[in-house]
């Protein structure tokens, strides 16, 4: 996305990028116009091995991508289970 902001910076046309890489603050000599309506909603997955030891970083990780899966979800997908794995 930095790379399509700069050239539209440089005037070298438009752009089209995610909403979440429009940062108002760095990007205050461009314009975001919602186009949302041009493109049909995106489905982003994260995929973990079953039956691997996750560390803290990894459930913390998932969790700010998608806070309803707690680390005991997680834990209930991957069939693990608390006992022995105490890391949260």
């Amino acid at each position: 996305a930095d790379v399509i902001k700069t050239y539209v910076e440089l005037g070298l046309g438009v752009g089209i990028v995610a909403q979440m890489a429009f940062i108002p603050e760095r990007d205050r000599h461009l314009r975001m116009l919602d186009a949302g309506h041009l493109f049909q909603p995106s489905t982003t997955r994260i995929a973990i091995r079953q039956n691997q030891y996750l560390r803290g970083f990894a459930y913390h990780f998932i969790k700010l991508f998608a806070p309803q899966l707690t680390h005991e979800v997680v834990a209930q997908a991957l069939h693990l289970t608390r006992q022995g794995f105490g890391e949260k």
